[in-house]
């Protein structure tokens, strides 16, 4: 049996984090990385619209192998980030194991290879073909296909029309009137950044939200310098930022302590609102869902954007569009150059478009449905599609902590219980037994009933089964031990050799690191010491040395 191979989909955070796993801390090569735009970031490639940033943290939201000391402020902006994003590839020499504008259509268990079949298409020539792999890992994330809505006459407007994560940068909206539709995060980085230069725009925001404020304060040259040169005094900023982020966790579960805790968090972010918002929005503004059955928002200025006098907000449906503008509900026309669709993702539909074919000739969509929604395993792994991983998976959406922290324990488990055994020839069929998953799944489902996720507000969290196939339902840190923990019985497991622990010994020789090295020899020759019999011999050996010295310098 030879060395496995590695076909890799996507080249967002987790794809660059998987990258550097399999080359650096697994010491292997035989990988490829295949990403449909023309180059790495993911989502922060995708979403360019003005005013794009993070909402946690930039110092939290960061590869744990590259912190960066040179953020500009706490909370970054797309370009910044996505510059990390190149860097860090770049740092860590992963673009040669990287193909560009290539589009993965979908992949087939191959029973008789036992190997997967992954059909790609070129962007830029159009032909499609086939590669194999012994391991198939789909790094593409759950905010990377646009949700697109429809509306009766929408393909008659004859302004321009896009979605945020399609932002048409030809087009020119100074001085034109422009309407966005929907009020999630992205459209409230939006609103404040056009409102500026557009004559004139209008909001449709249907459902209120939950706002906070969100201090984002530049890092002063001080700051900068500690992070570059104090040692871990990063890492220990990261930490606090981490536990910080990790607490809000506390108001979302069930039971009176949580309710209470919410209820204080409601009433303090009530009075932002009122104290930002015009008073003509209050009696809307206010959601009559519990704070977490949607994700809040920190307020990158947007409320205090609704005081400008070209912007109008209403909580209003639409009807139709026409040639030249929107009908409202009540029948009321606006006309409009632009229309922004600030309508989010398709959180729900994990690996869309892509048609995943198992080992019983099912689609993983099809199994998907005959559950009621997306599932897996640590959201990793699913019964009937063999060394098959998927990260940043169902259930492991963090309530409010950095994405990339559950990316990057998934990365790991990944690492641990798939790849490593792979690697070593343990195994070379490898697939999570059903009722493990079935299992687990359960568990998660029963730990987000009665929690806020599960409020009755309409959110990204829930399908069209009624079904929470987003929400890990509680803290990051409860993720990373639910990881971290050894289970056994979890896996099926088939071939592999009997001397799969000498090449276990040689991967872990190559690829620890010298310091690693050198701690392991400081802690045996610590041990040691603690023997009478071992001090005595280094004294006399020492002083043997000392002695031949002196008699070689005297002559």
């Amino acid at each position: 049996m030879g060395s496995p191979s590695v076909i890799v989909i996507g080249t967002g955070p987790s794809g660059i984090s998987m990258a550097y796993t399999l080359k650096h801390k697994l010491g292997f090569d035989d990988f490829t990385i295949y990403e449909k735009l023309d180059g790495v970031g993911g989502t922060w490639r995708t979403n360019t619209y003005p005013g794009v940033g993070c909402d946690v943290p930039t110092i939290l939201y960061s590869f744990h192998f590259n912190l960066n000391p040179n953020w500009s402020k706490e909370l970054c902006d797309g370009p910044e980030i996505l510059e990390y994003m190149e860097s860090t590839t770049d740092k860590f020499d992963l673009r040669k194991h990287m193909t560009f504008s290539i589009e993965c259509l979908g992949a087939a268990w191959n029973a008789r290879t036992t190997m997967w079949d992954v059909n790609f298409r070129d962007q830029k020539t159009g032909i499609e073909f086939v590669r194999s792999a012994t391991v198939l890992i789909s790094a593409v994330g759950g905010i990377s296909y646009p949700r697109d809505v429809h509306f009766d006459g929408m393909d008659k407007f004859q302004g321009a029309m896009f979605h945020t994560a399609r932002w048409d940068h030809s087009v020119d909206y100074k001085g034109k009137r422009m309407a966005v539709i929907g009020n999630g995060c992205s459209a409230a980085q939006v609103v404040p950044t056009v409102v500026q230069d557009a004559a004139f725009v209008k909001q449709y925001a249907r459902s209120p939200q939950w706002y906070h404020e969100r201090p984002n304060r530049n890092f002063t040259k001080g700051e900068t310098w500690a992070f570059r040169y104090l040692p871990l005094w990063e890492r220990w900023k990261r930490l606090q930022l981490f536990l910080e982020n990790d607490d809000l966790v506390s108001t979302y579960m069930p039971g009176v302590k949580a309710s209470i805790k919410r209820a204080a968090v409601e009433d303090h972010a009530k009075k932002y609102i009122f104290s930002r918002a015009p008073k003509k929005y209050h009696h809307f503004l206010i959601p009559d869902f519990p704070l977490g059955c949607k994700r809040r928002i920190f307020d990158p200025n947007y409320l205090d954007a609704l005081n400008a006098p070209n912007l109008e907000v209403v909580p209003e449906g639409i009807r139709a569009i026409d040639e030249t503008g929107i009908i409202n509900v009540d029948g009321t026309k606006d006309e409009f150059d632009v229309i922004v669709l600030a309508t989010g993702f398709q959180v729900q539909k994990f690996l869309t478009p892509m048609e995943i074919i198992g080992k019983e000739g099912k689609s993983l969509n099809q199994q998907w449905k005959e559950h009621r929604g997306a599932q897996a395993y640590m959201g990793s792994y699913v019964h009937n599609f063999p060394n098959f991983a998927i990260l940043f998976g169902p259930n492991t959406f963090p309530a409010h902590n950095s994405a990339l922290f559950a990316c990057e324990v998934q990365i790991e488990y990944v690492a641990r219980t798939l790849l490593k055994p792979l690697l070593d020839q343990q195994a070379s069929i490898i697939e999570v037994k059903g009722t493990s998953e079935n299992q687990w799944v359960n568990s998660v489902h029963g730990q987000l009933r009665g929690s806020v996720f599960q409020a009755g507000c309409s959110n990204w969290y829930i399908n069209e089964f009624g079904r929470n196939a987003a929400s890990w339902p509680g803290y990051a840190s409860t993720f990373w031990k639910e990881a971290s923990i050894p289970r056994f019985g979890v896996f099926e497991k088939k071939g592999g050799s009997k001397l799969w622990f000498l090449r276990r010994l040689s991967r872990w020789l190559r690829t620890t690191s010298s310091t690693a090295y050198g701690l392991s020899v400081f802690l045996m020759v610590l041990g040691l010491w603690r023997n009478e019999n071992f001090r005595g011999f280094i004294w006399r050996t020492a002083d043997v040395a000392l002695s031949y010295t002196r008699v070689v310098l005297e002559r």
